[in-house]
């Protein structure tokens, strides 16, 4: 049987819609990996650029709440969620490495801190951030954007400060992404190896094959690494 790589999707889509956004890089992964599709765990509505073209295709998920920092600290300390995925990972796996788009992103670095906390990470060796998100965490009131953007400042030095991920990590990063800055972010969260691709676009996944030939060739040679 071939390694398996586990993928989550972005906030406002799903496993399905996932499988269609990341068609072209599957298709170079999947000569060497068994690719396994996540649904996330809360009900979201549709995410940026989702509609019209996937209209009628819900339930639309997300993995967590981050609209604001006060929600993804309340999320994280409140609920089940990360334990919810180290459940799945266990269940669906073993795995080798995940790949996570935006907040997917964000919810396979919480997923493999943890693992790495209950040395459980294993055959783990690879993360995949696509336009990932970073996490921030923090709390309090917050009263306009300029307050929000400092607790989430803190929030990043915050999270940092429990302790960096030792897995290998690639991430993919959009030239003018709007969320570029927290992908730029998210790469500070890593401690091992780590290999940046940019590609110039937005906030998707990329179409471009000699993009996605990049992703695959580092995603190959960090495994190779390890």
């Amino acid at each position: 049987m071939p390694p398996k790589l586990l993928f989550l999707h972005g906030a406002g889509t799903n496993a399905a819609i996932f499988r269609i956004q990341s068609r072209n890089l599957a298709a170079l992964l999947k000569p060497h990996f068994e690719l396994v599709y996540l649904d996330g765990f809360l009900p979201s509505p549709p995410g940026p650029g989702v509609l019209p073209f996937f209209e009628g295709c819900g339930p639309y998920l997300k993995w967590l709440c981050d609209e604001h920092v006060r929600d993804e600290a309340l999320h994280w300390q409140c609920t089940d969620g990360v334990d919810r995925l180290v459940a799945e990972y266990r269940r669906l796996g073993p795995f080798v490495g995940v790949v996570g788009f935006s907040q997917g992103a964000k919810a396979a670095m919480y997923l493999i801190r943890r693992l790495e906390e209950l040395n459980e990470a294993g055959e783990l060796r690879i993360f995949v951030a696509v336009c990932g998100t970073a996490p921030f965490e923090g709390g309090g009131q917050v009263d306009g954007q300029e307050e929000e953007n400092g607790i989430r400042k803190e929030g990043f030095k915050e999270s940092l400060e429990k302790g960096l991920v030792k897995t290998e990590s690639v991430h993919v990063i959009g030239d003018n992404d709007p969320w570029r800055v927290p992908s730029e972010t998210l790469v500070r969260f890593f401690e091992g190896p780590k290999r940046v691709v940019r590609f110039k676009g937005a906030h998707h996944m990329p179409v471009e094959e000699e993009v996605n030939k990049l992703v695959v060739d580092s995603i190959l040679a960090a495994y190779a690494d390890t």
